[in-house]
């Protein structure tokens, strides 16, 4: 989804209604990007469906009460099955009644939540017929369409433009498959330019390091800081692959006088939730303490989010020369 529809939550959102089964609706309510007010501000509506969409999103935040406020709260799903219970009006006893004048019997929210990196606000997903949306393919491609969302409002929070990096990884995509590609042209070959968005998996590993190296020493990095500095987001890559579901997206942009990459995955997390400075050892198991150690000291900085949904490592390095191109 956010290799389809990426960067643009608004496209991602319109799609929604075709890609999760069964749903009359939806509706987005998200916390403002940076340059906003602080992280912890009420949420507001990003995107609707429709009409309805847009009373039953209003709704929950003019009465502060309902499935998507209490699915933001908990960081857990909300599933009304059917509204017209009586055990829905006690729990909301505001919402449920303009929820129902409005036509809408069974609503669905779920916090937004990529990976380990989580934004204030959740998604809606409704139906006029009660119980419609009580079923194991509705809450499986919700919980991938939520992450999807939540990733791509990490990528607005990072305040850079990566509509390019996104069009030329999908043109990619598509010269490799063998398919008919129309529209501007966008290069294929050669170096790439920054942002650059790339997914990766084992096949494609190496392909990656090299493009990483190639725009390393063209935004400033040069010799054993470049070698060092690839070996970095290499090892974080093969991480991924490895121990993150067999594939990954590797954003990389500069800023502040520092090259920065970020690698997110969602596999079932590192250590359990926690942040160690090892990794399990492919040969049998035991700790190998050689990866995140090489990344954190090869690095500037090194952050690492994670939780068993997911990991995203953060990675800088300063850079001595400020290149204009």
């Amino acid at each position: 989804m956010v290799r389809t529809y990426g960067p643009d939550l608004a496209g991602l959102c319109r799609a929604g209604t075709a890609l999760i089964p069964d749903i009359a609706g939806l509706g987005l309510s998200a916390g403002r990007f940076a340059g906003g007010p602080p992280a912890g501000s009420t949420p507001h509506t990003r995107f609707s469906s429709d009409p309805t969409g847009s009373l039953l999103e209003a709704a929950q935040y003019t009465l502060d009460e309902g499935p998507c406020r209490d699915a933001a709260a908990t960081r857990a799903p909300v599933l009304a099955v059917d509204l017209t219970g009586a055990s829905w009006t006690r729990r909301w006893p505001r919402f449920t009644p303009a929820a129902l004048r409005a036509g809408i019997k069974a609503v669905y929210a779920l916090p937004l939540h990529a990976g380990a990196v989580r934004h204030d606000g959740a998604i809606d997903l409704y139906h006029q017929a009660p119980g419609r949306l009580d079923s194991s393919a509705v809450a499986q491609c919700a919980a991938v369409f939520a992450a999807a969302a939540a990733e791509l409002l990490t990528l607005e929070r990072l305040r850079l433009d990566f509509t390019e990096a996104f069009a030329a990884g999908r043109l990619r995509g598509a010269v490799a498959a063998g398919e008919a590609v129309s529209g501007p042209a966008v290069p294929v070959s050669g170096i790439p330019r920054l942002p650059l968005a790339r997914w990766f998996d084992q096949a494609t590993l190496a392909v990656v390091r090299r493009e990483v190296a190639a725009l390393s020493i063209r935004h400033g990095l040069s010799g054993d800081d470049t070698d060092r500095w690839t070996l970095a987001v290499h090892e974080a890559m093969t991480n991924a692959v490895w121990h993150g579901g067999g594939q990954g997206q590797l954003l990389m942009w500069r800023r502040d006088g520092r090259l920065w990459c970020e690698i997110s995955d969602h596999g079932p997390g590192i250590g359990h939730g926690t942040a160690p400075r090892c990794r399990p050892d492919l040969r049998g198991g035991r700790p190998d303490r050689h990866g995140l150690w090489l990344i954190e000291k090869t690095c500037t900085s090194l952050a690492i989010t994670t939780d068993t949904t997911g990991s995203r490592l953060l990675l800088s390095h300063r850079l001595k020369h400020h290149p204009s191109s």
